[in-house]
């Protein structure tokens, strides 16, 4: 197999150049947060790739100003003063001679690492490189209050919410479910784009992620059930890979489980912030403040303002308010077109509705009453309890209770997950794909598993990847078709299908 690999980077920002002749050695890993996981994590995962390029002309030196990549000029130098910081770059790599190529890595470089030659070592470059969800790490956003109302009046559901956090942002290449819980109320106050999104998923049992072809997904709880990725479902018999190691982990191993909610409710109209000091506008002039709101905002009925000068007489006709409401604050713009007299403002009010409440209640869920591994637990007189604290977008009781249960479902006995080390490479196995692990040394029936991590690594000897799995009967416990009601699909009371709803 004559495995070939084209590696790509703008160091422009816009138009890409071609690096594959430099490139000498190439890693990374892709890895989803294991399912379940996110609704006990409000945590998702950058993923990495590292390239090692040869730098023996000087190519890639930051403070060479006759590499070709330095034009002398500071503003548009790829390399000179960090210019290469976030600059896009792709990664593919064909097993068929050239015949297709498959993206195993898209991303943006962090700032390229050099390492001068020596009597034993040639010169080299090593660039660390993020998905492109890196770019939405540290981006902080607010949300305008009239697209919070909008979100909860059209009763979106959480994909529907991350879809919408989204295209705030500026993504355009994303792919997510609509979701499987209503998500009342979200907003984001000067916070993490990717934060938020993955507290959303978090609280409703998905995962977010950016796989190696640049597309941010969003997927529920329930996707793997009906839409696995690789309808081939390939097949790992020992002379696939090097080493398999099959793992019962304890790790996440609960027969207790708590989730706690907190609920929103829309208050009566109140006010909702007036300053701590006299605010004053000098003549002919303008001022902008922020009005930061005691409580998050439904609604923001009006501004009460009456303006005077400093003896008393009554200018309020001379000043003007401009406002931006955003959930949690108000920007405004105050202008006082009286050229003679400051304008000292008093009263200056801002009343609406705020969204009350925060976590107040819990739902439990135990293998006593709830599970189907309760008879384990009673032999081993014992008690493992975890509790699901301090995601603000469990916000019902029903949905603390099915994530709970959900949790519980795949807590409850010790998880089989499997490593398989020494895998002829792939490129377009991604993670989420459906597989069978049939190694008849160490076992009696063949299991089927879905892949929750590739890492994978370019060299001089060819293309390989080591793949960690998740065992798919410890996720979905009845049979694929013959176990769960499936919407627009399977008809109440008729067939199996009807004995089983999705908690």
């Amino acid at each position: 197999m004559n495995v070939l690999r084209r590696l790509f980077i703008a160091w422009d920002g816009t138009n890409y150049v071609e690096e594959t002749a430099r490139l000498l050695v190439a890693s990374g890993a892709n890895r989803l947060t294991p399912p379940g996981e996110p609704g006990l994590s409000s945590r998702g995962q950058v993923d990495q790739c590292d390239l090692t390029l040869d730098n023996s002309t000087g190519r890639y030196s930051a403070m060479n100003e006759n590499s070709p990549l330095n034009d002398g000029t500071e503003t548009t130098d790829a390399l000179i003063n960090g210019n290469a910081y976030h600059r896009p770059m792709y990664l593919e790599v064909s097993i068929d001679n050239g015949a297709n190529y498959y993206r195993i890595f898209t991303g943006v470089i962090k700032l390229p690492q050099e390492n001068a030659p020596t009597s034993k070592q040639a010169a080299t470059v090593k660039i660390d490189c993020r998905s492109l969800d890196e770019r939405l790490l540290q981006r902080r956003m607010s949300t305008l209050l009239s697209a919070m109302t909008a979100w909860h009046d059209a009763g979106y559901r959480e994909g529907q919410m991350i879809e919408a956090l989204l295209l705030n942002a500026n993504v355009i290449d994303y792919e997510t479910d609509e979701g499987m819980f209503l998500v009342p109320f979200a907003w984001l106050d000067d916070e993490s784009v990717l934060d938020e999104i993955w507290q959303i998923a978090g609280a409703t049992g998905g995962r977010v992620y950016c796989d190696p072809s640049g597309t941010m997904r969003y997927e529920d709880a329930t996707h793997w059930l009906k839409s696995p990725h690789d309808t081939s479902q390939e097949i790992f018999t020992r002379d696939k890979y090097k080493t398999l190691t099959p793992i019962y982990s304890d790790g996440d191993l609960y027969n207790v489980v708590t989730a706690e909610t907190s609920p929103r409710e829309i208050d009566l109209t109140d006010v909702l912030w007036e300053p701590d000091e006299l605010v004053s506008v000098p003549p002919d002039s303008t001022k902008s403040m922020t009005a930061r709101l005691r409580q998050a905002a439904y609604a923001i009925d009006q501004i009460t303002v009456k303006a005077s000068t400093i003896s008393g007489t009554d200018i309020s006709a001379d000043v003007t308010i401009d406002q931006t409401n955003y959930v949690q604050r108000v920007e405004l713009v105050i202008t006082n077109a009286n050229t003679t007299h400051t304008a000292y403002l008093r009263p200056l009010q801002i009343t609406g509705q705020a969204l009350k409440g925060g976590p107040t209640q819990e739902e439990k869920r135990t293998s006593a009453d709830d599970g189907n591994n309760a008879a384990w637990w009673a032999a081993r007189s014992t008690t493992r309890t975890r509790t699901i604290r301090g995601n603000p977008y469990i916000q019902t009781r029903a949905q603390a209770g099915a994530v709970a249960l959900m949790l519980l479902h795949r807590a409850e006995a010790p998880r089989l997950t499997f490593k398989i080390g020494g895998v002829m490479g792939d490129p377009e196995r991604r993670c989420g794909d459906r597989i069978t692990i049939d190694d008849t040394a160490i076992m009696s029936a063949s299991h089927d598993a879905f892949i929750t991590g590739i890492s994978w690594r370019y060299d001089s000897a060819g293309f390989t990847q080591d793949l960690e799995a998740v065992d798919a009967a410890s996720l979905y416990p009845y049979a694929d078709g013959d176990g769960y009601f499936v919407l627009g699909t399977n008809k109440v009371g008729t067939g199996t299908l009807s004995a089983y709803l999705f908690y």
